[in-house]
């Protein structure tokens, strides 16, 4: 067994997830990875900051399993701010559990309680987002009383989410023996509270944000705002590349997505106002895909990753600084090479060069190409629920219609037998 910090083997002992490790194509651990593995395995609890894309989940996932004996009860928890990134932490979680003998299950909103009730009765770990877990412990399908580990993952975002009071409450009911994580980008105020409560003693980790100028390329364009999209069409039809396109709103995600597929672009879009069904669905058909685009809102920024990755699009300027490393830290990962491109209108420029100095990124000024050019349009859709609606008012119209037919028919008919009974017979 290497003693190099440049292997795993020197951060855990257990060859059943070192085997996993090897078989998902990790060789050589990153910097979160190397500072905090040993600390975890030490009992310690910890607070580390560090921005998406860093290596956090392995690191607390290989940590955490090394250490897991059989108790066929909850004794390992995740907490996460979003479906997507739930999903992201079990499908990773189900990889390292390769050649162990423990049960995993995800829990969250818009699927079934019922079947996550089944899967909860026999989890050794269960990742959730805050609502839905507090759900199910109400429920009295959740017992938390058995965790040894509990894991705030994206702390920051649960608490710009309004997820403060449910985190508490779910820390709360869980043993106070219990060893906790906490991973945040940010230490915002909420964060700072809950350091103060439960991680007073907590080792605290900053790993800085880098962006690797040799792998990650990072570029803009500045044209007017009616012209934004003629450019990203021109664009993306010029490079096809697997890229994803972020816009700030679930509308204008839904206008860019549109008027793409007009414009035969093979897309996909992703927002929190789809169903969950349909973000699951797209997600995976997304991934199977060589060079198709995904649409999103920062739903995507953070929680979801995307192997090979080719570019990044801004289409709008994120309304926070962060917004914008979790967005280009999609791509150019595990030493890949990677494009970030922003579509700038004159007069965000003077605003994006602002945050790049701050954020003491190098991003190239490119010259706009001659493109003609292309309005988006609203796309109306049929309101099939209105047709159905309309339909069924139809119906019911010609039901009272008819049952008026048939009421007059009977009254008509009563009306003639009493005449005729009336009426004296002839001799």
């Amino acid at each position: 067994m290497t003693n190099s910090n440049n292997s795993f083997t020197s951060l855990i002992n257990d060859e059943k997830v070192l085997s996993a490790i090897r078989d998902i194509g990790i060789d050589t651990p990153t910097e979160i990875q190397i500072k905090t593995m040993p600390l975890i395995i030490k009992g310690q609890n910890i607070i580390a900051q560090s921005a998406t894309g860093t290596g956090k989940t392995i690191a607390f996932l290989s940590a955490i399993l090394s250490m897991m004996n059989k108790q066929k009860k909850v004794q390992f928890l995740i907490i996460v701010p979003t479906r997507e990134l739930a999903n992201q932490v079990f499908l990773e979680t189900k990889k390292l559990l390769k050649y162990k003998d423990f049960s995993a299950c995800v829990i969250f909103g818009g699927t079934s309680i019922g079947l996550q009730a089944k899967q909860l009765r026999n989890a050794d770990v269960v990742i959730g987002t805050p609502g839905r877990l507090i759900d199910q412990f109400e429920r009295n399908n959740l017992k938390l009383d058995s965790v040894k580990y509990l894991v705030l993952d994206e702390a920051d975002r649960m608490c710009d989410m309004g997820f403060f009071k449910e985190m508490v409450k779910i820390i709360d009911k869980t043993p106070k023996s219990r060893q906790t994580l906490l991973y945040s980008a940010t230490i915002n105020k909420d964060v700072s509270a809950l350091e103060k409560k439960y991680l007073s003693s907590a080792k605290k980790i900053i790993i800085e944000t880098k962006v690797d100028p040799n792998n990650l390329l990072q570029e803009y364009y500045v044209v007017k705002k009616k012209q934004k999209f003629a450019l990203l069409l021109h664009l993306l039809k010029k490079n096809s590349q697997k890229s994803i396109v972020f816009s700030n709103t679930k509308s204008f995600v839904d206008l860019i997505y549109d008027n793409l597929k007009i414009k035969n672009v093979d897309c996909y879009k992703l927002h929190g106002g789809l169903e969950q069904r349909k973000r699951t669905n797209t997600i995976a058909k997304y991934h199977t895909h060589k060079d198709a685009v995904l649409i999103s809102s920062d739903v995507s920024s953070r929680g979801i990753h995307v192997d090979d990755l080719d570019c990044i699009y801004n289409y709008d300027i994120p309304r926070e600084e962060l917004q914008y490393v979790h967005r280009i830290g999609r791509t150019a990962r595990a030493g890949k090479k990677g494009k970030a491109i922003a579509i700038i209108s004159e007069k965000e420029e003077e605003k994006f060069k602002r945050m790049c100095k701050r954020l003491k990124y190098v991003v190239v000024k490119k010259t706009t190409p001659e493109i003609n050019l292309v309005s988006m349009e609203k796309i109306e859709k049929p309101d099939l629920f209105s047709n159905n609606k309309k339909k069924c008012s139809n119906q019911r119209t010609s039901k009272r219609f008819s049952n008026q037919r048939t009421s007059d028919f009977i009254k008509n008919r009563t009306n003639r037998r009493s005449r005729n009974k009336n009426r004296p017979r002839k001799k």
